[in-house]
């Protein structure tokens, strides 16, 4: 998925106040500079007596579009903050320490390591997962004859054509191809055919096929409405892949699921999948393995 898939790409800083990349606003010297430089409003606000505030703050693409009024707009839209990071503060009583919590479900008895709830969900992440994984097998698969090396019927630049599936991407097929291209949770599977010399990328998780051939009649898609559109690009496969992968193989490709559990908790993550677990999930026994607040907090009886 797209937040795991992004991991390691390094996001630049940018401050929120001057706009500078390379430090956020707790730490900008601009900010702190144009506070001790105005001691005039650091009890009551003054629009009209800040000085030395101007557009030179930002940077200088900035400057062609903001000028000094947008820099003292900054400024009162930050005084509160300011206020509250720079002005001396009275002496206060030394707080107790929280008691620590687990990130993922909440528990104060337990962390993530030793969260049963977190080795429940990740359990179900992976039945889901492989679930959906033979179902996709068997109608696109096995069904279609869908796969690398297959002659597909398509809708390219120049209109209809005729092409060659010349990758299939069979690690990246999961459940969450389902979810939206702008969620951080969907997951890219790129499918390439090459079509009259050009090769198409086709996201086989949305809008890849096209709904318009079946007159309209897109309820009998189900769960895979998301891959039908009018803008879909495949109309069908013509020769089926003549080397498909065995279905045991197929199944056997899984995902690590154990990474995203540890940067989001229970309830968001539920809340993401919920709609394709409850689909796919093969077990009967959800409500123990989600708990019975989040179950029931999510599937409403």
């Amino acid at each position: 998925m797209r937040l795991y898939e992004e991991r390691n790409q390094k996001r630049e800083i940018q401050c929120g106040y001057c706009h500078h990349e390379g430090h956020n606003k707790r730490h900008c010297p601009t900010m702190k500079a144009h506070w001790e430089n105005n001691p005039q409003v650091h009890v009551t606000y003054d629009h009209s007596s800040l000085i030395g505030i101007d557009k030179t703050m930002f940077p200088v693409h900035y400057q062609n579009y903001w000028g000094d009024d947008s820099a003292k707009v900054q400024f009162r839209s930050h005084w509160q903050y300011m206020k509250q990071r720079f002005a001396p503060k009275a002496e206060t009583k030394t707080k107790k320490r929280r008691k620590a919590k687990c990130g993922f479900c909440g528990s104060t008895a337990h962390n993530r390591r030793n969260c049963n709830k977190l080795k429940n969900f990740v359990y179900v992440l992976k039945e889901t997962n492989k679930a959906y994984r033979a179902a996709f097998y068997d109608k696109f698969v096995e069904g279609m004859g869908l796969g690398a090396g297959a002659l597909v019927s398509a809708h390219g630049y120049d209109g209809e054509a005729m092409g060659i599936v010349t990758s299939f991407p069979t690690e990246q097929i999961m459940f969450t191809n389902l979810l939206r291209t702008w969620s951080e949770y969907h997951t890219r599977a790129k499918m390439t055919i090459n079509l009259q010399g050009n090769n198409l990328k086709v996201n086989l998780g949305n809008d890849c096929f096209r709904a318009d051939i079946y007159h309209g009649d897109v309820e009998r898609f189900g769960i895979w409405l998301p891959m039908y559109s009018n803008w879909g690009r495949i109309n069908g496969v013509v020769s089926p892949a003549p080397n498909r992968p065995t279905k045991e193989w197929f199944l056997g490709q899984t995902p690590c699921f154990e990474w995203i559990v540890k940067k989001r908790d229970q309830m968001t993550l539920v809340a993401a999948f919920h709609s394709i677990i409850k689909e796919f999930y093969p077990h009967d026994n959800l409500r123990t393995k989600l708990g019975a607040k989040c179950y029931d907090h999510h599937y409403p009886r």
